[in-house]
């Protein structure tokens, strides 16, 4: 049985769960590490920060945000939930960790070993995912309509399943930015072909929420009977670093 922690710095909140606490000390200097990285960054070069369109930057944490903007379309920031999650996931698993969750404000890292359930909660819909992998997994989503992250679309929730969760939170920014305020079941049908063309190379499987209609494609986990327990969703009052 796995243990919860959650660990705060400045805007970033994060849930963990470990079944072995000597991993706890390496998930929070890898947080701490991926932080500082990309407030570097920004000293050096605010236009990172600020930019909405792909970008160049060269850095083990950054590049990586720089790789998935141009994969994805978006800005480099779109990933940065994403990417602090996956290092400090991949920094546990280097030392030793076989089961390790972090959960970035929603933005979802992960190293199973064992099935996990992950709940999508939105105004008019609570999900329940079960995912019977192994290894590194991802699952990050974006939405118009909750929280305080940079959207220019009108999704409940966009939700990204992927192998890396830099790419993952890219993606999910990507896909909630074609949701327009007057799509219906067919627009959202249309997006979700036309994303799937240009992403599937780099995600497993995309859901779109939205008012009523809920769209899925790829390679999606199984939905199953589960309840979503809203006291466990990792909240902050504005997402970003």
């Amino acid at each position: 049985m796995y243990k919860r922690y959650r660990f705060r710095h400045k805007e970033t909140v994060v849930t963990v769960l470990l079944d072995d606490d000597s991993f706890y000390g390496v998930v929070v200097e890898a947080i701490l590490t991926a932080r500082r990285a990309v407030e570097s960054m920004i000293k050096r070069d605010p236009l990172f920060q600020i930019t909405l369109e792909p970008y160049d930057c060269e850095g083990f944490i950054v590049g990586r945000m720089c790789q998935a903007s141009k994969v994805a379309g978006v800005g480099p920031m779109a990933s940065v939930a994403g990417v602090i999650a996956q290092h400090a996931v991949e920094r546990a698993v280097e030392e030793g960790a076989e089961f390790v969750v972090v959960d970035n404000g929603g933005d979802i890292a992960m190293y199973l070993d064992r099935p996990v359930r992950v709940g999508l909660f939105t105004y008019n819909h609570k999900l329940c995912f079960e995912i019977d992998e192994q290894g590194f997994y991802a699952v990050c989503t974006s939405s118009g309509t909750i929280g305080h992250s940079i959207s220019f679309g009108f999704a409940d929730a966009c939700t990204i399943f992927a192998k890396d969760a830099c790419i993952a939170d890219a993606f999910a920014t990507a896909l909630c930015n074609e949701i327009k305020e007057d799509f219906e079941r067919k627009e959202i049908e249309e997006t979700l072909r036309s994303f799937w063309r240009r992403a599937k190379e780099h995600v497993l499987g995309a859901v779109v929420v939205k008012n009523n209609v809920v769209g899925f494609v790829g390679n999606v986990p199984k939905v199953v009977k589960g309840v979503v327990n809203t006291d466990l969703i990792t909240r902050t009052r504005r997402l970003g670093l």
